[in-house]
């Protein structure tokens, strides 16, 4: 008796390119969803997840590589094409019609409901819930999902969980992109792991959750216990930075709760946590931008601060995807500042690169270059959000020690918000974990690599 045809992948990825300029992004990226299947795809800041999802709906240009949705190659058709024949993917903002209300935002989808509230007026966990709504209103064949469990609590997880098991139980392929790594182990039945545009290893999810290359992927490759466990417990120095009983959110909705931190002068102290869990809510509302549901917060002495007064008082910030200004080389970035040759002095690495534009560079130049910005000012207090983003570790450990050189050599306090947590814990005095909006653990970087506090 012959065997039975294998039956082919709802969708199938072989060897998937993507380029921005000289970079490879996505670099050769295999993948298989069955249908009836949930296949996470997960990796570090930076790795090419969500360049790989914009690749497969359409929405940037494959250099490279096949795309086949039922058999059928897709790669050179539109966006709207592939949804037609039944690829449907949601996105990290969610991407509502904010002037539409829910019933309209559905009806554009081919569903149906009787919401007549607009976007603005659902909590955060219901805008996700709308986003996937609207996703799966066409019941495609295919859903990819970008990070639909970030912001949500332990119930919208939950319900989260039940509805991808129903999707997959009615036969939909269904490709996960989260950092929520309980999520992941909960719901996936395989997972592909990228750093870096490579896959460097899939499988079973207990089985990559114990791959050692995962490990060095999202926690940097030396043990932060050997590293920072040798550096002297530094006597307490007086607080750069208080924050007690802080929440803070967007639209009304609190992010983070009950946040208690403090950074001392000359002292490197590292918030540590995935995407989600509210660390970039946090430095927002730290430096004043975002306003302060509850708590209070001082800054170099100051209470409730404009960003302009507390610029002026010694704070400077480097922001997670923190771009140059078009048209401005290197060289006329660094003159809008006070101090340009010290920040040279400490980043030598920018020397050859004065004359050339800053929208050119490299990313790890441009985060180089926006790490010299907030040094000429000489702060006496430094947030630093995601230094590592999109980086290799090499030119992160670089950087970092130009950090902890700061807080040694000029007693500025720093706050390092990093996902990249071996070396943020092996340049830090002290670190707190932050997991769904609450700071979860605290203490010396030894005791928090060694006790595995990590939410991963």
């Amino acid at each position: 008796m012959a065997a039975a045809p294998a039956v082919s992948a709802a969708l199938e990825v072989r060897g998937l390119r993507v380029r921005f300029g000289a970079a490879d992004v996505v670099a050769g990226l295999d993948l298989d969803l069955p249908a009836g299947t949930v296949t996470g795809l997960i990796g570090p800041n930076g790795a090419g997840k969500t360049t790989a999802l914009e690749a497969i709906s359409g929405l940037v240009a494959a250099a490279g590589g096949t795309i086949r949705l039922a058999g059928a190659p897709i790669e050179r058709l539109a966006p709207h094409r592939r949804a037609r024949l039944g690829l449907a993917r949601t996105f990290q903002s969610q991407e509502l019609f904010e002037d539409l209300t829910v019933a309209e935002n559905l009806a554009l989808a081919g569903g149906s409901a009787t919401d007549d509230r607009l976007p603005s007026e659902l909590t955060h966990a219901e805008r996700l819930a709308l986003a996937m709504d609207r996703a799966v209103a066409g019941r495609p064949t295919v859903l990819l999902l970008d990070e639909p469990a970030a912001g949500l609590d332990d119930a919208g997880r939950a319900a989260l969980i039940l509805r991808l098991r129903d999707l997959a139980a009615r036969g939909t392929a269904v490709l996960l992109v989260d950092h929520d790594m309980r999520l992941v182990l909960d719901v996936c039945d395989r997972v592909s792991v990228l750093d870096a545009g490579r896959v460097i290893a899939e499988g079973p999810p207990a089985d990559v959750r114990a791959d050692p290359s995962v490990v060095a992927a999202y926690l940097g490759g030396t043990p932060a216990a050997e590293r920072a466990g040798a550096r002297l417990a530094r006597p307490p120095a007086p607080a750069v930075l208080t924050a007690r009983g802080l929440s803070a959110g967007h639209a009304g909705v609190p992010v983070v709760h009950d946040v208690h931190l403090t950074v001392g002068a000359g002292e490197v102290v590292a918030l540590l946590g995935l995407n989600g869990a509210g660390r970039t809510t946090t430095v927002l509302a730290l430096a004043g931008v975002l306003a302060r549901m509850a708590g209070a917060v001082d800054v170099l002495g100051e209470r409730a601060a404009s960003p302009h007064r507390l610029a002026r008082r010694g704070l400077a910030v480097v922001r997670q995807g923190q771009a140059p200004f078009a048209g401005l080389t290197v060289g006329e970035h660094l003159r809008l500042v006070a101090d340009s040759k010290a920040a040279l002095d400490r980043l030598p690495a920018l020397r050859p690169l004065l004359d050339r534009q800053a929208t050119v560079l490299s990313g790890g130049e441009q985060r180089m270059l926006a790490l010299a910005l907030a040094l000429a000012t000489r702060p006496k207090l430094l947030i630093v959000d995601e230094l590592s983003l999109g980086l290799a570790p090499q030119v992160v450990e670089s950087l970092l020690r130009t950090v902890r050189t700061i807080a040694e050599e000029d007693g500025a306090g720093v706050l390092l918000v990093e996902q990249h947590v071996h070396l943020a814990l092996a340049v830090a005095d002290r670190g707190y974990v932050m997991e769904r909006g609450r700071i979860t653990a605290e203490g010396p970087p030894a005791e928090i690599a060694r006790a595995g506090l990590l939410p991963i």
